[in-house]
């Protein structure tokens, strides 16, 4: 899965072997619907949808090998946005706004953080999670 991030493309094998392109995406979308009693005898109810416009969500899920993917997406995270988000749910670019971000550290990595390899490349192994939210300005 290839997925890009307004100047950062996630994925794309040809340009970074070391970093693997994200390992989930979850895509939300929910209408606003309100329930209301309909006076009179017995328990109806009617549905109303209460909005045209819903946003699209998106959460991310991706792995940074090398401190400079740990870099950039730390980066990317801080500025917030909107930026164009290209993937194959949105392949013409949907603006969005990086509303969150988990960064995990866990004992399953396999490498320590911040560990040199023999290429004297600095190793920065984390598991992110990245909340995308559709920007409607």
């Amino acid at each position: 899965m290839i997925f890009q991030i307004g100047y950062l493309i996630l994925g794309d094998d040809a340009e970074d072997e070391h970093n693997p392109g994200p390992k989930s995406a979850r895509w939300t979308k929910t209408n606003v619907v309100v329930e209301k009693p309909i006076p009179g005898k017995g328990n109806k109810t009617i549905t109303i949808r209460t909005s045209d416009m819903v946003l699209d969500h998106c959460e991310l899920v991706v792995r940074s090998i090398t401190n400079d993917r740990y870099k950039q997406l730390k980066i990317l995270c801080d500025e917030c946005g909107p930026f164009k988000v290209k993937c194959n749910h949105c392949p013409d670019g949907l603006n969005m706004y990086i509303v969150g971000r988990t960064i995990d550290h866990a004992e399953n990595d396999k490498e320590p953080p911040l560990r040199e390899t023999e290429t004297n490349e600095m190793l920065n192994v984390a598991t992110w999670t990245i909340s995308l939210c559709e920007a409607w300005d």
